[in-house]
């Protein structure tokens, strides 16, 4: 979207960001090396997957273009783009490359080399001691030159930098020296091409590798790695990367309009889907930021339901999870409504309290709130509305330490929102003060959900429930990683924080939780028995911190009931009123006046038309057509 407006991706500010916060000796003779990503092709064919370039190369690049390498020298702050060679065969196939000219004017880069070029430029031109580098850079891509391809990869491999500090469990060497440790490494926890959390790439859990741990505490704090100093450069945004954001939530916010006025019962949750994507596309955003979640009836329960297959049923509410991006930018919004366009009792009652819940979280939000203050009072304010309506019982502070809101709101409250849906940065360890940083890396622990086990609970005490971890400590099988958004950070201007508070009527947590002899006794049967209809109800918008420190709400999608109700009535009494068949319906990509008018005016079949086959096929055409036109 850039690029249509004549604007370049501030690259070489995201170089100088990074570059700031990594540790001072890494600032001399040493260089970034950056691997873009690949094409890559389905399982044993020639079909390529849709492209998509990794989230931190992009961030030092702009580039969206597959097989580029990037080069940022720490000393000089000089970069080098690496793009594919000319390629004739592929050109055939793709189309001509960008020439190097073209390139220089498209992104904000100093140099462009070609990738046969590469070795030439490390080794006679920058020469650096040491390289930092991810996405495996050391495994060069073929050129046709083994020889050429073998010594790139000597190269890069005697100079990168493996960083030595390690979070991980330490035990003596098998020489006896207290100085030389073996850190067993957590293959589980790993950053994609970034390795874990501490940078380490490429080692496998089932060889013996020793790393040398620091001693001094204040090594194990200040000593950031690469990985480290892109997820803080990344959690303030820049102006553009804000601008950026702005659009994508824009455009998902009219996707979610769309929904709206397109929705009814008798529809399938994959029709929304469509809708929702084609809204996007047809505003210049393609992509998705995630698979959209679209569920209806129990559906909403399941947090990230995708499958959104089911028919939709008069009386169901329907919640969507979907947003697109703009140049990787992504949004994160959330919406659940009436089939129908009219909550029911029960649905108006757990509405409006989830509603009260991210109300009562953005009008405290601003600069130098703690992120774990708004997760307790989101959840107090649950408890008390659950209990208000009859569905717990009980002493205030017993359900508070019983923590069985978690049973109804069992994730978190938000996270940072970025080039990643998920994006890491709150509760980074490094951004806390020295001392609690320290802490931090001593006595962070492991914990998981136990709502499937309280039954096999042996003593009486309440057992160690929490909340779920975040996706993306979901995607690494551990929780308690020092890179996601926990809750333990200040909101700093700059911050682009999502706040999705749910209550859900998750069938199988509630069966559990009833059947435990801890929990069993705060919930009135009947009563909770009456709302498990509703299924789950989300509400999701992006916040941006200031910098004058207050919060503002980016996002446009409507969540008062009130208008939701009057939108979906309105568009489904519009839709009556034109007499549309109801497999035409099916094909309008949203309730606009003037569209449903010609389309009531080309799909009317009178009588006598379909007395005759040859009539019917002539109004099949004409509707064909009016659908075109819609599109």
């Amino acid at each position: 979207m850039l690029s249509r407006l004549g604007l370049k991706y501030p690259s070489k500010l995201h170089c100088e960001k990074v570059a700031s916060h990594l540790s001072s000796h890494y600032k001399h003779n040493c260089i970034i090396l950056a691997k873009g990503t690949e094409v890559k092709n389905r399982d044993n064919t020639d079909t390529e997957i849709e492209f998509r370039q990794e989230s931190n190369f992009l961030y030092l690049t702009g580039v969206q273009e597959d097989d580029f390498y990037f080069v940022y020298d720490l000393h000089s702050k000089r970069s080098y783009l690496i793009p594919p060679d000319h390629d004739p065969v592929n050109a055939i196939w793709k189309g001509p490359i960008l020439t190097d000219k073209e390139l220089l004017k498209k992104y904000d880069v100093d140099h462009i080399v070609r990738y046969s070029d590469l070795l030439h430029l490390l080794k006679h031109k920058i020469k650096p001691e040491k390289i930092l580098g991810w996405n495996q850079p050391e495994k060069v891509r073929q050129i046709g030159k083994p020889a050429l391809e073998h010594e790139l990869e000597h190269y890069i491999s005697h100079r990168l930098v493996h960083f030595k500090r390690f979070e991980g469990d330490c035990s003596p060497s098998p020489s006896g020296n207290d100085k030389s440790r073996y850190c067993h490494h957590r293959s589980a926890h790993d950053h994609g091409p970034y390795g874990d959390r501490n940078g380490h790439r490429g080692y496998s859990a089932t060889q013996d590798n020793p790393f040398e741990c620091p001693d001094e505490e204040e090594d194990r704090v200040n000593n950031v790695t690469l990985l480290e100093a892109l997820v803080l450069a990344r959690i303030n945004k820049t102006p553009i990367e804000i601008a950026l954001s702005r659009e994508a939530t824009r455009i998902t916010s009219d996707a979610h309009r769309l929904v709206l006025q397109s929705v009814r019962p008798g529809m399938y949750e994959y029709q929304l889907e469509a809708l929702f994507r084609y809204e996007c596309a047809r505003q210049g955003a393609k992509a998705q930021a995630y698979l959209p979640i679209v569920g209806t009836g129990v559906n909403p329960a399941y947090l990230h339901y995708t499958r959104n297959d089911q028919q939709i049923q008069n009386g169901d509410m329907i919640l969507v999870d979907a947003a697109c991006e703009a140049d990787c930018y992504g949004s994160d919004v959330t919406r659940t409504f009436p089939a129908n366009g009219k909550f029911t009792t029960e649905q108006a009652a757990i509405y409006n309290l989830v509603l009260e819940m991210q109300n009562s979280v953005i009008n405290k939000m601003k600069k130098g709130v703690d992120w774990r203050e708004m997760k307790t009072m989101a959840q107090r304010i649950g408890l008390r509305g659950l209990k208000d309506l009859g569905i717990l019982r009980g002493e205030d502070n017993d359900l508070i330490e019983s923590d069985v809101i978690l049973v109804f709101f069992p994730h978190g409250l938000g996270h940072l929102l970025g080039l990643n849906v998920h994006d890491d940065g709150l509760g980074l360890s490094i951004q806390l003060p020295r001392k609690k940083a320290i802490a931090a890396f001593e006595k962070k622990t492991i914990s998981s959900v136990q709502f499937h086990s309280m039954e096999e609970q042996s003593n009486s005490e309440a057992p160690a429930l929490t909340t779920l971890p975040p996706p993306s400590a979901r995607r690494n099988k551990l929780n308690g990683s020092s890179l996601y958004a926990t809750p333990s950070t200040l909101l700093e201007p700059g911050m682009l924080v999502t706040v999705e508070p749910g209550i859900y009527f998750n069938p199988a947590q509630i069966e559990a939780a009833l059947k435990s002899s801890v929990l069993g006794d705060y919930f009135d049967v009947p009563t909770l028995r009456r709302y498990m209809s509703v299924g789950g109800v989300r509400i999701e918008d992006v916040i941006l911190i200031l910098a004058d420190g207050s919060a503002e709400n980016i996002t446009t999608a409507p969540k008062d009931p009130m208008e939701i109700e009057r939108i979906i009535q309105e568009a489904q009494q519009e839709r009556q009123q034109s007499h549309i068949p109801l497999a035409d319906d099916r094909c309008l990509p949203k309730a606009d006046t003037k569209e449903l008018r010609t389309a009531k005016e080309t799909c009317t079949i009178d009588s006598e038309e379909q007395r005759g086959l040859k009539k019917r096929v002539g109004v099949f055409k004409r509707l064909l057509k009016a659908i075109r036109r819609l599109f």
